[in-house]
């Protein structure tokens, strides 16, 4: 609890005592008129403001150790208006909003999710979730040319890093020229800095606080990655890394343990570097990362000079501190939330828990929320290997009459029952609700529980039962069909997979699988030794899907890196331009043919949504990535109920859909 300190006036001096003296001497000569000495000064006066800051942060001021706020604020702060309708209001100052997390490694299990991070996601742009449309964030304008090659960008003037520097084009050129061209710390620049020749973007810098991103040729998705688009890196903290600017990067790096100067540099600069440097790190978000203690709680405290406020010029955030409180597994995350030993602890439940979340709410204090999903399935996802090592499988798996058997042999309602409390339909994979060509017809091809039909296929397919009609045999060999893969340890909740092969035996197909690392799971799939590649049904943004690519729409349906699910060597051909990888079928290359004029053209227009609509149904038809169920309520790869504190205010409605919420409105209300 943070309380305000009440300051009183200094006392008037009047100096009485000689003129008290003369009165008593009646012949004495009169004295000369005093003058009274100045007021003495206010030393611990606040300075007038045209904006309200945290009393936490007034002594700072006082001191002098911190500027005032209107000194640390932009000259246009970023003004943010409580929405009433999404059951917002001017909050207040002080708390602390205490989070739990299973991972050393991630510092936030709830909190982060609402609005993306408390640290350092901050974009150029925000995309509003209530109003599904591109909001000014640090970015205070922008403009595309007509020929679309050239996105012109005005910063927000005054926005500072967490230490008190401004954030300039000068960390924009330096994030360019000395990190991005930099091909020791960039090997390869990413896709949406390239043009379509794969020439490297041109950044051309006009003022301290206007710059352009030039492409050779037209890029219609060039200003799509606003809300995700972060170009550029804090130089006054680290130049002391990069030989460019110090001669003693080198020694700096060995005196860290580090073996070379761009390990260094990329410790401090990428990844998750202000989580490892804490408050040296400096950071654009409203939180400063504090230190870990020896049980790896930390204790985060609010950002002095972050640059938004609210409709009342109140500088946000509104909470004081923002702890993470590390827990030893999922489990005793969800005993924990349940209890409420922590007003922010079950921000993100697992949905299996609901029931016993909403029985131990009243006497917890905290209210249960179900946010509308915005995933693309409401399951663990699966693909199966259309490029197998195995011919006879290669040639199984691209039969469209395999993906319709395996996917008429589910009972999906029976899954929705038993994982999503109810709460979801049958359904295949489509867009979430806010991508602007999804229609609410879309998903449902072969998603009836039809196992007689499944059977029959399965017989079509030459897949006969074995001599006690226990088993599927193969028609090559004559021996027990059975197919083999392994799930890492992301992407699915417990039982899942387990229900799935279950309903897949009934019809005779045997699925074994183990767990493993997901590390050793993804270096699997990608050297294709699996038959199925299972993950979550989350995905990006529709803006990020154009700008970049449409992970969920064509092959291998995923990012090829890390978590590709299948058709690995389909993609390697089409983006190599058929130089490398695997020619596809021509049904995936007309697939792939209309991801290229999609991608070439600006959001919105009809084309744009005749193109969507075309390779979501190809899709749908198709079956090549499957999911059980519509989305369940979650955020995200998640699937989650909100268990919080009924102190903790601000809260967006479920019912408005409009995200969950923006952690720098969250206020405490005791």
């Amino acid at each position: 609890m943070a309380f305000r300190r009440i300051r009183g006036l200094p006392p008037l001096i009047v100096t009485v005592l000689f003129v008290l003296l003369l009165a008593g001497c009646g012949d004495a000569a009169p004295a000369e008129e005093a003058e009274a000495p100045e007021p003495a000064p206010m030393e611990d006066a606040m300075p007038e403001s045209r904006y309200n800051q945290s009393p936490m942060l007034n002594q700072r001021v006082m001191d002098g150790t911190l500027p005032p706020v209107d000194e640390r604020l932009p000259l246009n702060p970023v003004v943010i208006t409580p929405r009433a309708d999404l059951g917002e209001a001017i909050g207040k100052y002080g708390g602390t909003l205490a989070v739990m997390a299973i991972d050393p490694n991630y510092d936030a299990f709830g909190a982060e999710w609402g609005d993306g991070g408390g640290y350092v996601n901050e974009s150029l742009a925000t995309f509003d979730l209530a109003d599904r449309v591109f909001t000014e964030n640090i970015a205070e304008a922008w403009s595309v040319n007509d020929d679309l090659t050239e996105l012109t960008v005005n910063l927000r003037e005054g926005v500072r890093w967490s230490d008190g520097n401004a954030l300039t084009t000068d960390d924009i050129a330096f994030w360019w020229n000395d990190i991005m061209l930099n091909e020791t710390l960039t090997p390869s620049i990413p896709a949406y800095f390239k043009s379509a020749d794969g020439e490297p973007m041109v950044l051309n810098v006009i003022d301290d606080y206007t710059f352009s991103l030039q492409y050779s040729s037209r890029y219609a998705a060039i200003a799509d990655r606003l809300s995700s688009l972060q170009p550029w890196a804090p130089k006054a903290y680290l130049t002391t890394w990069h030989p460019d600017y110090s001669d003693n990067a080198a020694a700096v790096a060995t005196d860290e343990g580090f073996a070379e100067w761009y390990e260094a540099f990329l410790a401090h600069y990428a990844g998750r570097a202000f989580i490892i440097y804490g408050p040296d790190r400096p950071i654009l978000g409203p939180y400063i990362v504090g230190p870990l203690d020896s049980v790896g709680t930390r204790l985060s405290e609010r950002n002095p000079f972050y640059w938004k406020v609210d409709s009342d010029g109140n500088q946000l955030p509104y909470i004081d501190y923002y702890e993470r409180v590390l827990v030893g597994s999922r489990e005793i995350l969800e005993a924990k939330a349940i209890t409420g030993d922590y007003n922010f602890g079950g921000a993100w439940a697992d949905l299996a828990n609901y029931p016993l979340l909403q029985e131990n709410a009243e006497a917890a204090g905290y209210t249960v929320r179900l946010y509308p999903g915005q995933n693309w399935g409401g399951s663990v996802s699966w693909a199966w290997n259309y490029t197998s090592k195995d011919p006879f499988l290669k040639e199984l798996f691209n039969d469209l009459r395999w993906r319709r058997a395996m996917s008429l042999a589910l009972d999906r309602e029976a899954y929705n029952q038993v994982f999503n409390l109810g709460l979801t339909e049958p359904r295949q994979a489509v867009p979430p609700p806010d991508w602007s060509f999804r229609e609410e017809t879309m998903g449902y091809t072969d998603v009836e529980y039809d196992p007689d039909t499944a059977n029959a296929l399965l017989d079509e397919l030459g897949l006969a039962w074995d001599a006690n009609e226990e088993w599927r045999t193969r028609p090559d060999t004559g021996e027990q069909f059975i197919l083999f893969t392994e799930i890492g340890s992301e992407g699915h909740r417990a039982g899942e997979w387990d229900f799935i092969i279950s309903q897949w035996r009934d019809v005779g197909i045997e699925v074994k699988y183990k767990q493993v690392d997901h590390a050793l799971y993804a270096q699997h799939l990608l050297a294709n030794d699996l038959d199925i590649g299972t993950w979550g049904a989350g995905g990006p943004s529709e803006a990020v899907s154009h700008a970049v690519f449409p992970i969920r729409l064509v092959p291998p349906w995923h990012w090829r890196t890390c978590c590709a699910l299948a058709g690995i060597a389909w993609y390697d051909w089409w983006e190599s331009g058929g130089e490398a990888g695997e020619e596809p079928p021509e049904v995936i290359q007309e697939l792939y043919g209309m991801l290229d004029e999609w991608q070439d053209e600006p959001i919105g227009t009809a084309r744009y949504k005749e193109l969507g609509q075309a390779m979501v149904a190809l899709n749908e038809e198709n079956h090549w990535w499957n999911v059980m169920t519509s989305p369940s309520p979650g955020i995200s790869h998640a699937i989650a109920a909100s268990a919080v504190d009924n102190s903790v205010k601000n809260l967006r409605l479920p019912e408005k859909d409009g995200g969950w919420w923006l952690i720098e409105l969250l206020y405490i209300d005791e």
